[in-house]
């Protein structure tokens, strides 16, 4: 509690006595009208000072508060002993006198500094905060956070605190994600605080909460256990998102570094940098989305499409040095979409589409290529690939057609023996 104001009329001064170092112009406003009150009729300083602003604007707004001293009156801060100088301070609006006269009077060893809110309202935190949360999450076209925000720091977090700030953030994921609620749609921020610039992460994260959003900084962050008994990233809720991390398995095992068995989830901007199986495992999962995501260096398929897995959109990926570079393969796969991503120097396919996969659409500007056992395989059922998606485009194709030797046709029965055999009737008979 700040000490009284003392008001000295003879000099207009308002001195905050020691050992008080600051001023909020609130109290200022409240201890002017209090000292106001008490003049008597006639002394001639009815009134010290002027105020404005404070009006409710309603949802926890409130105008800003302008305080202008009247007739030379002026604020000080009671002299110090010294020798050292105390930096004091007035805050709390705007603070001026009046016609621009400087409202603080000097005193000896004290350095005032006035805080000035150029600021048109003052708005409360609570509503403020609420507000701009809801109106910046209404930007995202998917996956809006809505609920609670929480803070993970794998460096300086303390899994005792609250994880609502950063500096009271928890050290685990396993504490973050006790502190959600399912269905809320409450968001998990990584925070990389490590000194060396990238902060490795040994633990694996099992999400399990549904509408849960995990926001990481991007490859300063990095996801490699020490052993691999479990997925890395093991995604077994609806409605997730998980995006801005890097992602690798131990490197012993058979374990795949992201596994989804769930509908609804985004993948975006993640380097998965190695695995011990797949990339990315995809289990009966409806309407996945895999945005700018990277995907190299697995011992499995970078993709891997496996049964009841439907309507999946992967875009903008990069896949290259796996297995196979997306496979789709089991029962109940359809409807699923690959388009503008880039499939390279994979050691079997580029894409391979199993027996019974129905309806797989590569479209949009993909580029397949220089995949080792070939570009694509497709033993699925109305599959479309849009070229020049990894296959030959018509032109190539008749190319190819026309300028082939006529005489590597040898099966009997077959156009091209049948067009072998008469050519070699015709020149026969043109020369007799």
């Amino acid at each position: 509690m700040p000490s009284s104001l003392l008001f000295d009329f003879a000099t207009k001064i308002i001195t905050v006595p020691a050992p008080d170092t600051s001023l909020d112009l609130q109290f200022l406003v409240n201890e002017v009208r209090n000292a106001e009150g008490t003049l008597l009729p006639g002394m001639g300083y009815d009134k010290i000072m002027d105020a404005f602003g404070k009006q409710d604007l309603g949802g926890g707004n409130f105008v800003g508060i302008t305080v202008i001293l009247l007739d030379g009156w002026r604020v000080s801060f009671e002299a110090r002993p010294g020798p050292n100088t105390v930096s004091v301070s007035v805050s709390g609006g705007n603070f001026v006198g009046e016609a621009g006269a400087n409202p603080i009077a000097p005193t000896a060893f004290t350095q005032v500094t006035i805080s000035q809110s150029t600021s048109a309202a003052l708005v409360s935190s609570a509503a403020s905060d609420t507000n701009l949360v809801y109106l910046v999450e209404s930007l995202r076209n998917m996956h809006p956070g809505w609920g609670t925000t929480f803070f993970w720091d794998p460096n300086l977090g303390n899994d005792v605190n609250d994880g609502l700030s950063p500096t009271t953030a928890v050290k685990t994921f396993a504490a973050a994600h006790t502190l959600v609620s399912s269905g809320r749609s409450d968001v998990i921020f990584c925070r990389p605080t490590g000194g060396s610039g990238t902060t490795i992460v040994t633990e694996t994260l099992n999400i399990t909460k549904n509408n849960l959003k995990i926001r990481g900084p991007g490859i300063s962050v990095k996801l490699i256990p020490s052993t691999t008994i479990t997925p890395t990233v093991n995604i077994t809720a609806e409605h997730i998102e998980f995006s801005g991390f890097y992602v690798e398995t131990a490197s012993t095992g058979s374990q795949n570094a992201i596994s989804v068995n769930g509908d609804n989830v985004l993948i975006r901007d993640c380097w998965i940098g190695a695995s011990q199986g797949n990339g990315i495992s995809v289990t009966s999962s409806a309407r996945l989305r895999l945005l700018t995501d990277v995907i190299e260096n697995c011992v499995g398929s970078g993709l891997s499409f496996s049964d009841t897995t439907t309507q999946t959109l992967a875009s903008k990926c990069i896949i290259n040095d796996n297995l196979n570079g997306i496979s789709l393969s089991g029962t109940g796969l359809a409807d699923n979409i690959i388009e503008n991503s880039l499939i390279y120097k994979n050691t079997a396919y580029g894409v391979t589409i199993g027996a019974g996969v129905a309806r797989t659409t590569i479209r949009g500007g993909n580029t397949i290529t220089n995949n080792t056992t070939a570009n694509t395989l497709d033993l699925g059922t109305d599959t479309y690939i849009e070229t020049p998606a990894g296959g030959a485009s018509t032109t190539d194709i008749a190319d190819a057609v026309w300028n082939e030797l006529i005489d590597d046709h040898v099966t009997s029965g077959t156009t091209g023996r049948t067009l072998r055999d008469a050519k070699k009737k015709a020149t026969l008979a043109s020369i007799k």
